[in-house]
């Protein structure tokens, strides 16, 4: 009777053994987020997102994200509850199906915003992919990049003039986060929860950090600034968030003839 059941065992073996895999379609959802903040969507040139296989980092898939930034009243209420859905059917996202016949460990990279690419940044996460499981039910594969938009409207880059010891030059600047979302009252992103701050450079010599204030308009900050003497400057605009410890950052040059 022993041989009887070893031997049905080693042919359910053999048959399993011999029986091949098949690929599976298994679909796939993700969006990136602007930490602390909503989708970042084609409004500000959108994201990019590759899928490697993490074993061979092979790309198995690579597009752009379509679609908006979200709804602020989903994603930013003072307490999502866990498992909330935060997006819609309208919230920037990279759709795809994958054929896979085994789980499959990927890396998702994800980097935007491409319409500001002063301000690009990159993050990533590891997932596994199981073959049939459905990957866009809920939100879907979320991915979230820190950072601000940091955009230095005045002066341009390569800005030459004249010195003079009593002027002064204009600088504004337009600081959102990169889902460009505007800094300002009565919003989710206060102007006293940011720093905003020019350093002025004269090669690798600080010489002056300056706190830049808030304009009336959305996400703008200014200054005037003073030189004391001729010469090529560079200001380096940066803003910064203490509490998520987020930081972005933008520059030009001035060159001052005598």
């Amino acid at each position: 009777m022993k041989k009887v059941i070893l031997a049905s065992l080693t042919s359910c073996a053999l048959l399993l053994a011999a029986t091949p895999a098949y690929a599976v379609d298994t679909n796939v959802k993700i969006s990136v987020k602007s930490k602390d903040a909503l989708f970042i969507g084609e409004s500000v040139g959108a994201a990019y997102i590759i899928v490697r296989d993490k074993r061979d980092g092979d790309i198995l898939v690579e597009g752009s994200t379509t679609g908006n930034s979200g709804k602020r009243d989903l994603v930013m209420t003072p307490s999502v509850a866990r498992d909330a859905v935060i997006v819609d059917e309208d919230t920037s996202r990279f759709e795809f199906s994958l054929d896979i016949y085994e789980p499959t460990p990927v890396t998702v990279e994800v980097s935007g915003p491409y319409g500001q690419m002063q301000s690009l940044a990159k993050a990533s996460a590891d997932y596994l992919l199981i073959p049939g499981k459905d990957y866009t039910q809920g939100n879907g594969i979320i991915v979230e990049i820190p950072g601000f938009i940091v955009d230095v409207m005045s002066p341009p880059a390569n800005r030459k003039a004249k010195f003079n010891a009593e002027g002064t030059l204009p600088l504004q600047v337009n600081v959102t986060k990169l889902c460009g979302c505007h800094i300002d009252k009565d919003t989710p992103w206060p102007p006293e929860r940011y720093e905003v701050e020019a350093g002025i450079y004269r090669g690798e010599v600080l010489l002056a950090s300056i706190k830049l204030e808030k304009a009336e308009q959305p996400g703008i900050y200014g200054t005037n600034l003073k030189f004391e003497e001729a010469g090529t400057y560079r200001v380096v605009v940066t803003a910064f968030d203490s509490k998520t410890l987020e930081g972005g950052m933008d520059s030009t040059t001035i060159t001052l003839d005598p």
